[in-house]
């Protein structure tokens, strides 16, 4: 019996000085390489229009993960169709969005980071009571390759129209061109105030529920190694309303012009 706890003793120092220099020699190389990031290209997660110095919420979330790795890191703000065909060239190492499971093959979801109120607008005239509503409308926006809402995302029976961004969308619903736009209550919000159209839009939209925002880390990326450490990360970073407290800081710091004042929130959700 002594000879085996002897044994299994040894074992149990052996595995965590080899976990010790695998921790080590992961460190070590994310050091010495460039870990290239990206987050959704348009505003407000990669900046504001008013301020273009001015973080986005997303670009801020992300630092905040990786502030403790000891990483260099490049931001890439890219459109969402090509952040995952990057993630999946391995041109990305990570993105923070909308957890997506078109490319559940080629990464390795690490989230909720945050959760991300889902809304559906409609103009002033159109009241959208339940999801069967939906099939009044005669053009709905969605950011194109983004997710949503299951149900939403795979019901092919309603007509869709792809966009680049939610200011693309409201430019759209401001012109007729579409009577609904789906996506994120923040990203809405914020391009409802570029085009100075009415935030009581937002108060009476149709809401679909949430949706996981979370790290998407390339499995062919050379910082694989460094999954338990984000994981990590991520889990003591998280706060449901991260996202939109983010958001709601940089407004009241970053955004200068008067409209600033005329953000108000109907909760705790973005």
């Amino acid at each position: 019996m002594k000879i085996l706890s002897n044994i299994y003793i040894k074992h149990c120092i052996l595995t965590f000085i080899f976990l010790a220099f695998i921790v080590t020699k992961s460190l070590s190389y994310a050091k010495d390489n460039q870990l290239n990031v990206s987050v959704p290209n348009f505003p407000p997660f990669n900046s504001f229009n008013e301020n273009k110095h001015c973080k986005g919420a997303s670009v801020l979330a992300i630092q905040a993960v990786l502030e403790k790795l000891n990483v260099s890191i490049e931001i890439f703000p890219y459109p969402y169709a090509r952040i995952l065909h990057s993630l999946k060239t391995g041109e990305l190492d990570l993105a923070l969005i909308l957890h997506n499971s078109r490319i559940d093959n080629d990464v390795v979801y690490i989230g909720p980071l945050s959760l991300s109120k889902i809304i559906l607008l409609t103009p002033s005239g159109i009241s959208i009571r339940c999801y069967n509503d939906l099939y009044q409308l005669k053009n709905i926006a969605v950011i194109r390759h983004a997710q949503f809402n299951e149900q939403f995302d795979q019901d092919n029976t309603l007509h869709k129209i792809t966009v680049d961004s939610y200011e693309q969308a409201i430019n759209m619903l401001e012109m007729a061109r579409v009577d609904g736009v789906i996506g994120s209550k923040i990203g809405l919000e914020y391009a409802l105030r570029q085009q100075n159209m009415d935030l009581s839009l937002i108060s009476n939209a149709f809401e679909l529920g949430t949706k996981e925002l979370g790290l998407h880390l390339a499995k062919n990326s050379s910082f694989i190694t460094l999954l338990p450490l984000l994981t990590t990360a991520v889990q003591d970073n998280y706060r449901q309303d991260l996202l939109y407290q983010l958001y709601q800081h940089q407004i009241k710091y970053c955004v200068t012009n008067k409209k600033s004042s005329q953000v108000k929130s109907t909760d705790s959700l973005n």
